[in-house]
């Protein structure tokens, strides 16, 4: 157990060098493509951007689907079914990418011609971007089975590696159009739809090379086994789909009431939350295979415990980041971006809520999508998740302000998160007195114990010093909160333990 656990940490310290790297990389690529594009252009990408994600919806539904079937096999330690599983995933992926290409040229199109609120002379423009950015999604959506794969595997440097790769070709595409005097917006759709293309060439390179016995290619005629996944791909679609549905359909309804330069705002809002995202998931991810393996093998006792302790320390370190970004929002717009849309602000900060409320779930699931027991909780999930739009619609309709979607967004994600929790309790008998002991009631200590910062930090004045301050204090602030509250007397050990080690090497 202890070498699986240290593979889950040596796993999450990866993935969050790739974060770091890639989240650089990505705020000065968006300043580079805000000042080139301009915001309505940038809102323009976004929306039409999430048109195609919207149209690739079954797309993340095969890949929490994959990952899953194949870690159980590789649990179970039979090769054989593990090829299997990965070959009738890419029958099903190939096929799931031309139809994201026949949705894209019919309800795509039809959407950019009768609904898409922009300037008439802008309808080539958006057709344009919609096209290449299906191209580009074709070709990861059939990248899927070799991710999962390497995921499966637990060899994380290796997507590490490549996303960094992604990030730098993205980098090179906002540079590229600053200078160029002709249409930008098509130039840069064009450039990152090839980009895009190199990450699912070097995927499938890497897996023929590292694990031929695993993907070669062997076309199953077993029905029972396309039938079991795509059962599990079923009511996970209900799930993905109300998740993009709420991504999309948030970003549709901003564009429809309020234009594409508040969907500026919330494409910025979306990056930075985006930031936050990826700390509570790094950990999170680097824990699923050892999650669903420990539960296909019998282990429930380590499965549950994964899921409390994961969920606990994926909460810190997204508050990590979360903290000084919810103390100096503003400061760090207007450095990192100069002048930006109106309500940015607070669409920033209202999402950060809603992804700390979100994180307090991280490891459950894992554990859902390791029983493979999902249907009531796709069925209850997703209409609370899907709720929200007619809400949101509702409250524009009758003027209440943009970030009242947020707001919505804010209190359904609690309830799906106590949901879960009953969930788990009525179909495996989760411990859920544990779990809030474990997870919860250490996380609420910390906030608490953070929550005074916000009132001393607003008795000085906006300046440089004053954000390196608050940086600082801040972190440190939490760094000792999560010591002496959010950690248990054998956490302090192991931690005692590592640091001691560490300085004896």
């Amino acid at each position: 157990m202890s070498k699986n656990n240290n593979l889950i940490f040596k796993n999450s310290a990866i993935l969050y060098f790739r974060l770091i790297v890639t989240s650089i990389i990505s705020l000065i690529s968006s300043r580079f493509i805000l000042e080139a594009l301009g915001e309505s252009d940038f809102g323009l990408y976004s929306v039409v951007g999430g048109i195609v994600v919207l149209m690739a919806f079954l797309n993340s539904v095969m890949m929490a689907t994959t990952n899953r079937f194949i870690a159980f096999e590789i649990g179970k330690g039979i090769i054989g079914n593990v090829n299997k599983v990965f070959n009738i995933s890419l029958v099903i992926h190939i096929c799931i990418a031309f139809l994201v290409l026949v949705l894209t040229e019919t309800i795509g199109v039809y959407y950019v011609f009768n609904y898409l609120s922009i300037d008439p002379n802008k309808i080539t423009d958006a057709l344009f971007v919609l096209r290449f950015s299906t191209y580009a999604t074709f070709f990861s959506i059939i990248s899927i089975p070799f991710q999962g794969l390497i995921t499966a595997q637990e060899k994380f440097s290796v997507r590490a590696t490549i996303e960094i790769i992604r990030s730098f070709l993205g980098l090179l595409a906002a540079i590229s159009i600053i200078y160029y005097l002709g249409n930008k917006l098509k130039l840069y759709a064009l450039i990152i739809a090839i980009s895009n293309f190199v990450p699912p060439l070097l995927f499938f390179l890497y897996c023929k090379r590292k694990y031929y016995k695993f993907s070669k290619w062997n076309f199953q005629k077993d029905k029972s086994k396309y039938i079991e996944m795509i059962n599990f791909s079923a009511w996970n679609m209900i799930g993905a789909s109300a998740h993009f549905g709420k991504t999309t359909g948030s970003i549709l309804i901003v564009n429809s009431f309020f234009g594409t330069v508040l969907n500026a705002a919330y494409a910025i809002g979306n990056q930075l939350n985006t930031i936050i995202l990826m700390f509570s998931m790094n950990l999170a991810q680097a824990a699923v295979p050892q999650i669903t393996k420990s539960y296909s093998s019998g282990d429930s006792n380590r499965t549950i415990n994964l899921a409390a302790y994961i969920s606990k320390y994926t909460w810190f370190m997204m508050a990590l980041p979360a903290l000084p970004i919810l103390l100096e929002t503003e400061f760090l717009l207007n450095t990192w971006l100069g002048d930006y849309p109106e309500y940015t602000v607070v669409f920033c900060k209202f999402m950060i809520i809603t992804t700390l409320i979100s994180g307090l779930g991280n490891g459950l699931n894992a554990v859902v999508e390791a029983t493979g027991k999902i249907k009531y909780f796709q069925i209850i999930l997703s209409t609370t998740t899907l709720i929200s739009l007619p809400i949101a619609f509702f409250l524009f309709d009758i003027g209440y302000p943009p970030e009242s979607i947020l707001i919505v967004f804010m209190i359904t994600t609690g309830i799906n998160v106590i949901s879960s929790q009953i969930l788990l309790k009525v179909i495996i008998n989760f411990d859920i007195i544990f779990f809030l002991k474990t997870s919860y009631m250490r996380v609420f200590f910390v906030a608490i114990m953070s929550s005074p910062l916000f009132f001393i930090h607003s008795l000085y004045p906006s300046n440089m010093n004053r954000f390196i301050l608050t940086t600082i204090f801040a972190t440190t602030w939490l760094i000792l909160s999560i010591y002496l509250v959010g950690l248990e007397r054998k956490e302090k050990n192991i931690l005692h333990r590592l640091i001691k080690q560490t300085f004896k090497k």
